[in-house]
């Protein structure tokens, strides 16, 4: 199949969530390998835009931001480029519909599982129903094409691979331990009990931690647990990194423990040891996909939290991983005594 002139100028947009975008380059580094002379443009958020500068998987990237100047531009950025195929991997309706019917593009596929989306008779592929990887339901968009070279592992730009780690701590810490206190939704977050308990545990057996968090959901969980554990034993980084500083923090870790959230996904990435926590999420869906010696998921049956609508969801699903059996597996990860 001549994949190219099927394509035309595409314009790749995943201008959502961090994790979403990090698990759209799969379908990125797919599509560019498949066909390597197609012209690409990806649309990513602004707070993502570092992490992608140079990337080599793209011929152009554009800043999304949301407002209805930045969507008007979008549009006529699209029409000048002449943009033949919008592939939607992640974003957010009405407006990818919007600039998608706006930009003159004659291919629009997007990558739902919803079967009764209003829009569905506009795009050419079909809803995604089948249980499998979000990676792979995303690649789907491109084998649509004729992609026969799949490439299912994640990428930011080159030069985050080349970075050194950031800190160096005492020889008299075992293991550098970083803790994703949130998520996205309160409902994927590990109490804020079970951290505290954790860490004095951790701490006990000579371990240095590191919490991340980007919000202040994030630093009000700081905050509880800077009143329970010694200041020398950890370094509070919620609210205090830019994102094209997190890679080479990461890099410093021994391991991090994370929730499904987005910092995950970048772990993964550039091959930072993880203990990722599911329960009302799948990591069969979400979790590792590459590197799995690396990367180790404590799963839950908590998908009953789901019955509720998403503000509702309680943290129920997430109370029952336990203290003792995440201890276990770090120690066991990690070799602590």
């Amino acid at each position: 199949m001549q994949g190219n002139k099927i394509l035309g100028n595409v314009l790749i947009v995943s201008n959502t969530g961090f994790g979403d975008t990090l698990l759209s380059t799969p379908a990125i580094k797919t599509l560019k390998k498949n066909f390597p002379n197609a012209n690409v443009t990806f649309l990513v958020n602004k707070k993502y835009f570092q992490l992608f500068e140079n990337y080599k998987y793209v011929n152009n990237i554009w800043k999304y931001t949301g407002n209805y100047l930045n969507l008007l531009s979008i549009i006529l950025k699209s029409r000048k480029a002449r943009i033949n195929t919008i592939i939607l991997l992640h974003s957010n309706g009405p407006e990818d519909i919007f600039i998608s019917l706006l930009s003159g593009a004659r291919n629009i596929l997007k990558w739902t599982d919803n079967t009764n989306h209003e829009y569905r008779s506009l795009f050419l592929n079909e809803p995604s129903v089948k249980v499998k990887h979000n990676i792979e339901k995303k690649i789907d968009l491109i084998r649509f094409f004729g992609a026969s070279k799949v490439d299912t592992t994640m990428a930011i730009a080159d030069k985050y691979f080349r970075q050194k780690q950031k800190f160096f701590f005492p020889g008299d810490k075992k293991r550098i331990i970083g803790i994703q206190l949130g998520a996205q939704d309160v409902y994927k977050v590990w109490p804020i009990e079970n951290i505290i308990e954790l860490s004095q545990i951790l701490i006990s057996k000579g371990c240095f931690l590191i919490f991340f968090g980007a919000t202040s959901f994030e630093s009000k969980m700081a905050f509880k647990l800077a009143n329970r554990i010694n200041p020398n034993n950890y370094m509070n980084l919620c609210c205090k990194t830019k994102i094209e500083e997190l890679p080479s923090i990461l890099k410093s870790l021994d391991i991090l423990i994370t929730n499904d959230t987005g910092i995950l996904h970048l772990a993964i990435a550039i091959k930072v040891r993880t203990l990722s926590l599911f329960s009302p999420t799948s990591f069969k869906e979400f979790g590792a996909y590459q590197d799995k010696e690396l990367h180790y998921s404590i799963q839950k049956d908590g998908f009953f939290v789901n019955n509720c609508a998403k503000k509702l969801r309680s943290q129920e699903g997430m109370k029952l991983i336990t203290v003792d059996e995440v201890e276990s597996k770090v120690s066991e990860l990690i070799c602590l005594n």
